[in-house]
């Protein structure tokens, strides 16, 4: 990931203890979830599942267990390396937490030096590229961020959690979520692949946007294909991401509509097509888990306001803005230095999607209390949070060239940023202290 510091390339021996410190990175993260893998209460099922999974009868598979990729790994890594299943259940998420930690990285230290490139070249940069204005934020030289800044910003994301109050939350995770859930296994699966669809969707998006929607520059076809099969394992990863994405990815395009005078009508038709796959996989998802005679413990959906989330806090509000605390600053930031740009919102989009069906809807019957209609809430955290430490990296670049007046409140409001993620980041160290060393099962 070679990139720009002050217009330069970064040296050898900078690149080099970058890549140390990625993967001490993603070691931590690895060796986290490993630990927790024999502590979590949903990993017990899962690794059931994972021991009865019958691969002869594929369709029957899909209907006894619709998302059932996480429980493949476990069991081709149980036969390849001889592992008991939990061990392999160990291995498997630890291996996909890492993977998620190294995409991020990736993808953020693209995004801040794409900034410092478009800062010379306003056509230049990616999707992910913070679109820097003139005037406020000043015109001055804007460092990138080196391969060991982008391992220290995704070892941030990687670790957050929501702030620890203990005199309100006693329990870390109950009530409040967190943008990095180590308990639950289907949830560590879909993780990097909603991040590489994330990234890949606004990519498409915001290039045909820039290029005025002309004909010709709709969605590349191999991107388009590349879309339809992450979908579609999505899905078979667990269907929380999708149930975010798609009314965002509508919401998103529907307002295009109106900016843009219908001219991004054919791209979103691109879109839809890439979708279809999913979304028939998704129906059936949808009536095997809920309706279906499969599961004898499913009884339909009801709307039930505000009911699954306050069984576990005190105060629905306050939990929420324990976990967004940092995202809601940045975010606010972002807007008064003119940098909010269609990633920041797409984001935004798809955590209040989540919110919604986190608190309308429920599971009828015995399961209600389990939440499951959280995950898709719990995955737009991630993205939003991504999307925020993405902002917080191309702000500390921006810093050098602020100009004189400006740059004292620039100063002033990144530290007060930095200060909040920090809180997350000491409770997310807690958080894994509560469930690693007190055997504390979510």
């Amino acid at each position: 990931m070679g990139g720009y510091r002050e217009g330069k390339k970064e040296s050898v021996l900078s690149i080099l203890i970058g890549v140390v410190l990625l993967l001490v990175g993603a070691m931590a993260v690895f060796y986290a979830t490993y630990k927790v893998s024999y502590v979590s209460v949903d990993y017990g099922i899962h690794v059931d599942i994972a021991k009865e999974l019958d691969w002869s009868d594929p369709v029957q598979m899909l209907r006894e267990h619709p998302e059932p990729v996480w429980h493949l790994l476990v069991r081709a890594a149980m036969k390849a390396g001889g592992f008991s299943a939990e061990r392999a259940a160990g291995l498997v998420s630890g291996g996909l937490c890492a993977l998620t930690y190294l995409i991020a990285a990736h993808f953020i230290h693209r995004a801040v030096n794409a900034s410092v490139a478009g800062t010379q070249n306003p056509d230049s940069g990616t999707a992910l590229a913070v679109r820097i204005p003139a005037g406020a934020s000043g015109t001055g030289h804007f460092s990138g961020l080196s391969v060991a800044g982008a391992a220290v910003f995704t070892l941030l994301l990687s670790i957050s959690s929501a702030v620890f109050v203990p005199w309100f939350n006693p329990k870390p995770y109950l009530g409040q979520g967190s943008p990095n859930p180590w308990h639950n296994p289907t949830t560590i699966m879909v993780r990097p692949i909603a991040l590489l669809i994330f990234v890949l969707v606004m990519g498409e998006c915001l290039r045909v946007q820039r290029g005025g929607f002309q004909k010709g520059q709709g969605l590349r076809i191999w991107k388009g294909f590349a879309l339809a099969v992450l979908l579609v394992l999505s899905n078979l990863s667990k269907p929380s991401f999708i149930q975010v994405f798609y009314p965002a990815i509508f919401v998103l395009m529907f307002l295009w509509l109106f900016a843009y005078r219908f001219r991004n009508f054919p791209f979103g038709m691109q879109l839809l097509v890439c979708c279809l796959p999913s979304v028939g996989l998704m129906g059936m998802q949808f009536l095997s888990a809920f309706y279906g005679t499969t599961n004898s413990d499913s009884a339909g959906v009801v709307i039930a306001p505000f009911k699954v989330a306050g069984l576990y806090t005190d105060n629905i509000a306050i939990s929420t803005l324990l976990v967004l605390a940092f995202p809601l600053l940045m975010g606010l930031c972002s807007i008064i230095r003119r940098t909010f740009d269609w990633t920041d919102f797409f984001a935004w989009v798809m955590l209040l999607v989540g919110m919604a069906e986190k608190f309308l809807l429920a599971e009828g019957g015995s399961r209600m209390a389990h939440g499951n209609f959280s995950w898709g809430y719990i995955i737009a955290l991630y993205l939003l949070w991504f999307v925020s430490i993405r902002d917080l990296a191309v702000w500390k670049g921006r810093l050098a060239g602020e100009i004189s007046v400006w740059r004292v409140f620039s100063i002033i409001g990144f530290l007060l940023c930095g200060l909040v993620l920090l809180a997350h980041f000491v409770s997310g160290i807690y958080y894994l202290y509560y469930l690693i060393v007190l055997g504390n099962g979510v």
